[in-house]
């Protein structure tokens, strides 16, 4: 039998609430809805690995590693990686808008 590593990736509002919280106030600053991100995480022994896709079909993704600290009470590096995520995610909202408007 293979390992599929798929099946240990978790989501992250259930996951790190106080994380995915964080996140939804953040990217709303942003006028993003939590449902434009596919927050997943991946429990490791250091903490987890913090995986957001976004853009048509969720295809781009940006990773990041977080430990379990972080993860319950978010820290300035957490909010920075959320906040380069939400810029990244705008300009890609709004590249798709004008790229659908044009056709």
């Amino acid at each position: 039998m293979s390992y599929n590593p798929a099946l240990d990736e978790k989501l992250l509002r259930f996951a790190a609430p106080a994380l995915y919280q964080q996140m939804a106030d953040i990217f709303s600053r942003y006028h993003i809805h939590p449902y434009d991100i596919h927050g997943t995480v991946i429990k490791n022994e250091n903490g987890f690995d913090v995986t957001l896709r976004f853009s048509q079909s969720f295809s781009q993704s940006v990773t990041t590693q977080v430990s379990f600290d972080q993860a319950k009470n978010p820290d300035k590096d957490v909010v920075r990686f959320f906040e380069e995520t939400a810029e990244k995610c705008k300009s890609l909202l709004i590249s798709d808008y004008y790229k659908m408007i044009k056709l």
